[in-house]
Parts: C-alpha cells; sequence; structure tokens
C-alpha cells in the first residue's frame, strides 16, 4: 500500500509539472510577444531602429514589468523540474527515515517558492493594468487588483488542479491490487473509496472558493465603481457590456459550484457511508432520483451502479472550460479603455481648449496626487456608489454565511464517514 501512494505522488508531481512547464512557456511567449508588439509600435511613431526603440521601451513601466514576468516565470521553469526530481529520487528511498521526512520538507519549501514566483508574477499584470492609471489612490487599486486576480487564481486554478491532477489521484489510489478479489467486488469497492475521498475533498475546495468568491465580488464592485463611474457605463459603452457578459459567463460556474456542494455532496456522503465488508449490501438501492434511466447514462458504472465519481468528473470539466472563456473575455476588458480613462481624457481635451493654465492645474494635480478630483471619482453620495457600497456589503456577508455553512458541512462529513468506519 505504501509503494501504492509513492507511485499516486510520482504521478500527482509529474501532471504538475507538465502543467505548470506549459504555463509558464506560455507566460513567457506571450509576454514577450506583447512586448515586442509595443516596440513595432513605437518604432513606426519614433522613426528610431529596433535596439534603440527596445532600450527606450525596457527603462519604462512597461518594461519593468515584462523583466518581473520573465525573471519569475523563468525561476518556475527551473523548480517545476526539480519537485518532479526530488519526488522521483524519494520513491527509490526507503519510506520512513529522516531522509525521507527532509526530502518531503523540501518538495514542500519548492512547492511554496512557486506559489510565491506565481503570485509575484501576478503583481506584474496588475502594475500595467486600468488601475494604475487610477488617480484616486493609485497604490490602493493596483492592490485591489492584485487581491482579484490572486483569488480568481486560486478558484480558477483550484478547478483546473483538481480536474487535471486530483482526480486522477484519487481514481489511481483506489485502484489499488489489495482489493482486486474479483472484478465486481472492485467496481464496488473503487465507488465507495472514489465517493470518500470526494465527500472529504469538497468541502475543503468549497470554503477556498467561497472566500475566493468573496474577495472577487468584493474587489470588483470597487473596480466596478473605479472605472465605470455610473450604472449607464454598463450598458452605455463597451467596457460595461463586456463586463456583463463575463458576469454571465460566471454565474453557470456558480450554479455549478452549487450544484457539486449541496446536491452531489449528499450523493457521495450517501455512497460513501456504505461498508466495504458488505458488498453484496452496498448498492441494493439507489435513491428514486438517480435510478438509470436508460442505458446510455454515463454516470452509471458497468454493473448498474450510480457512480458520483464519473458525474463530478464530467461537471468540473465543463466548469473549468467555462473557467477559460471567463479567462478570454476578461482579455477583452484588459485591452478596452474604461469609462473613466474616456472621461478623463475628454476633461483634459476640454481644459486644453479653455487655456494652459487649466492644463497646468490638472498635471499638478495628478503628478502631486491631489486636487480636485470629482470628475474622476464619483461622489460618496452617488447612486452607483451607495448601491456598490450596499453590494459589497452584501457579498461580505454571504461569503461569511456560506464559509461557515461550508466548515460545519465539512465537520459532519467527517463525523459521519468516520463513525460509519467504526
Amino acid at each position: 500500500r505504501q509503494n501504492n501512494i509513492i507511485q499516486t505522488d510520482l504521478g500527482i508531481a509529474k501532471r504538475l509539472f507538465l502543467v505548470l512547464t506549459a504555463a509558464t512557456v506560455t507566460l513567457i511567449a506571450s509576454g514577450t510577444g506583447l512586448l515586442m508588439l509595443q516596440v513595432y509600435n513605437l518604432l513606426s511613431e519614433l522613426g528610431l531602429s529596433f535596439f534603440d526603440t527596445f532600450s527606450i521601451l525596457i527603462n519604462t513601466s512597461v518594461g519593468t514589468t515584462w523583466l518581473l514576468r520573465i525573471v519569475t516565470s523563468v525561476l518556475i521553469l527551473v523548480l517545476a523540474p526539480v519537485q518532479y526530481v526530488l519526488v522521483r529520487k524519494r520513491k527509490d528511498k526507503v519510506e520512513g527515515t529522516s531522509t525521507s521526512i527532509s526530502a518531503k520538507k523540501i518538495i514542500n519549501i519548492v512547492l511554496y517558492a512557486i506559489l510565491i514566483l506565481g503570485s509575484i508574477n501576478i503583481i506584474s499584470n496588475s502594475m500595467v493594468s486600468h488601475n494604475a492609471a487610477a488617480e484616486f489612490l493609485p497604490l490602493l487599486a493596483i492592490s485591489v487588483d492584485w487581491l482579484h486576480m490572486m483569488a480568481v487564481s486560486i478558484w480558477l486554478g483550484g478547478l483546473f488542479y483538481i480536474s487535471l491532477i486530483l482526480l486522477y489521484a484519487i481514481r489511481v489510489s483506489s485502484n489499488n491490487p489489495e482489493y482486486e478479489i474479483n472484478s465486481n467486488t472492485k467496481e464496488k469497492t473503487m465507488i465507495v473509496r472514489n465517493s470518500f475521498s470526494l465527500a472529504i475533498m469538497l468541502p475543503y475546495f468549497s470554503m477556498i472558493a467561497v472566500v475566493s468568491l468573496g474577495v472577487i465580488g468584493i474587489s470588483g464592485l470597487y473596480m466596478a465603481w473605479l472605472q465605470l463611474q455610473s450604472i449607464g457605463s454598463l450598458f452605455d459603452s463597451t467596457y460595461g457590456n463586456i463586463l456583463v457578459i463575463k458576469l454571465c459567463v460566471i454565474s453557470p460556474m456558480i450554479v455549478l459550484g452549487a450544484y457539486h456542494q449541496i446536491k452531489l455532496h449528499y450523493v457521495m456522503v450517501q455512497t460513501a457511508q456504505r461498508k466495504e465488508s458488505k458488498p453484496q449490501e452496498q448498492f441494493e438501492s439507489i435513491p428514486n432520483n438517480l435510478q438509470q434511466r436508460d442505458g446510455k447514462d454515463s454516470y452509471i458504472s458497468k454493473g448498474g451502479r450510480y457512480d458520483p465519481f464519473r458525474r463530478f468528473s464530467k461537471t468540473i470539466k465543463i466548469e473549468s472550460l467555462i473557467g477559460i472563456a471567463v479567462l478570454v473575455i476578461t482579455s477583452f476588458l484588459t485591452i478596452t479603455s474604461p469609462p473613466s480613462m474616456v472621461h478623463s481624457d475628454s476633461q483634459m481635451q476640454m481644459d486644453m481648449q479653455e487655456g494652459s493654465g487649466l492644463v497646468n492645474s490638472n498635471l499638478g494635480s495628478s503628478i502631486g496626487g491631489s486636487g480636485d478630483n470629482n470628475q474622476i471619482i464619483p461622489a460618496i453620495t452617488d447612486v452607483f456608489t451607495i448601491t456598490a457600497l450596499i453590494l459589497a456589503t452584501t457579498v461580505f456577508f454571504v461569503t461569511l454565511y456560506y464559509y461557515r455553512k461550508s466548515k460545519q458541512g465539512l465537520k459532519i462529513t467527517v463525523d459521519l464517514l468516520q463513525s460509519n468506519k467504526k
């Protein structure tokens, strides 16, 4: 059994290595491609050589963020195979020795380093985002953007990790030769063990997802307040329209997450509670709403038993694909000027027409970080501001409620499954 666990860890490490490598190579290629595109755009405008234009751009904030992105990505690209090699070496050592314990610590340190480098990489996006141009507390705006992207990365990254790695680990660990008494008993045992693993995992991930969604909701409302400036901008601006589409696409993900946690989790607990010592009694009855309606139900195993692991495997992959669509839509937001920038540019043009005095006043206020920002930030008594505050408060309390509910659900699940094993 110990050898089976090590083999599972090695499979997880290999998949994680492939995912990290593909992600970092994509980051390096896309980041460098965007920089080259900006260089060529400036090259035609300035009439300089490629190297002169590149040297100018590399000394700006754009160049700084590119270097930060490349350095962190390369470091992750170096650490990813290191983590895999450490796991592979650990496989060849005798478990229970001090060397094995030391290897575990080193592997954990490498994984934490990758997480920290990933969070720093995300900062590079926030430094060149629309919030970086905000005149109202720009450092706060950049920090909120970073928190927003971190929460999105944790939520969507968790979905991808479950889809690509964790489900594989559960499937492999359950397929243990130790339990291969006969094909029928093996199938029943695998269904119970897979359901047990998922029944424990789902409440854990639910707590993470709930907190992430809460941070996404509150930070998103702040950024919407900063960039849209009015409720009407949601519908009469391109930026607002894309944001509405993004929210509409996210909604099915939230619905699927609720389905996993409320309905499918209950079925997993019920399945996992069936004792392995009485295989012939484990699946004598299936709830009416889970009965096989026809012979083509892909969630029914070959033996005619309902398998929640199969259903979850399909729905979590659908949720992950929707998450990719959300990221694609978000990319359009990054290249679309928000109403705040449009209003700021219009105001600047009006000031230039009125006289140089107003121009100097606006420049002084933007450089010094002080001055009249009423043209850029809505008043505290503005309807949009009040609506955003009410929604943010609602999101906070809803997040707190469902976090506590998920925590209680985890405790109840563990107690039920442990009592069933006694």
